[in-house]
């Protein structure tokens, strides 16, 4: 017989945080951390190589590239999209992107976008129109931000 929790944990849904050349260091590792720290399972996905540079040249080794490990979207996870830098710009423009959301807002999967202002949450909010999506509002500064996405993901 197997246990339903490992561990007296519950299974909690994974979490996939899109980076690209010229992300906003802050957002991406800022999420990477709180996510962790809490225990809460978050993978970083790079749009090509597995080496991804921020817009002040710190290189990040994503653990995916998109290419080698696609995301499915059709399984319940959180999509978190950073749009800061030029993140959220290489993000629009990427077909797999595009892709993604459209099979995720058929699925039971989550989109978070962290600024409300950006074009990318423009294009997220066209595209996904069944599911509720997350997005980080003007004003909201970003730890709080993040704080209550990790609240919400422990206690879901």
């Amino acid at each position: 017989m197997s246990l339903p929790y490992r561990n007296k944990k519950r299974k909690r849904v994974p979490a996939y945080i899109l980076i690209g050349d010229g992300f906003d260091e802050l957002e991406v590792i800022y999420f990477l951390h709180q996510f962790r720290q809490a225990g809460l399972p978050i993978k970083s996905v790079s749009l090509f190589d597995g080496l991804v540079f921020s817009r002040q040249g710190v290189a990040l080794k994503a653990d995916y590239s998109l290419a080698d490990k696609p995301i499915d979207p059709e399984q319940d996870c959180w999509l978190i999209l950073p749009s800061g830098g030029r993140n959220g710009d290489a993000l629009r423009h990427d077909a797999r992107v595009k892709t993604m959301l459209k099979t995720l807002n058929t699925g039971n999967g989550m989109v978070v976008v962290t600024d409300s202002g950006s074009d990318l949450a423009d294009d997220v909010t066209q595209v996904v129109t069944k599911r509720p999506s997350l997005l980080r509002h003007t004003g909201q500064n970003l730890e709080d931000f993040v704080q209550g996405l990790t609240n919400r993901m422990v206690v879901a």
